[in-house]
């Protein structure tokens, strides 16, 4: 089992680094080996994965957090 399991929640955006989860606290995660439609962007998510940088989020499961 690793220890670099990370669940994120916040904002997520389309910024030059790609798509991105902005916390509340200001933190960016940029997410790999997910490919979010146009519509995605500005919702609030969750992902779940696996932290494989300083602010990279490999993602295994992301969800819209219910309005």
């Amino acid at each position: 089992m690793t220890t670099n399991r990370k669940r994120i929640s916040g904002r997520l955006e389309h910024l030059p680094r790609g798509a991105v989860i902005v916390t509340d606290a200001g933190d960016h995660w940029v997410l790999e080996d997910y490919e979010p439609s146009n519509n995605d962007f500005g919702f609030e998510v969750t992902a779940e994965g696996i932290v494989v940088g300083f602010d990279r989020l490999r993602v295994e499961w992301l969800g819209q957090v219910p309005a």
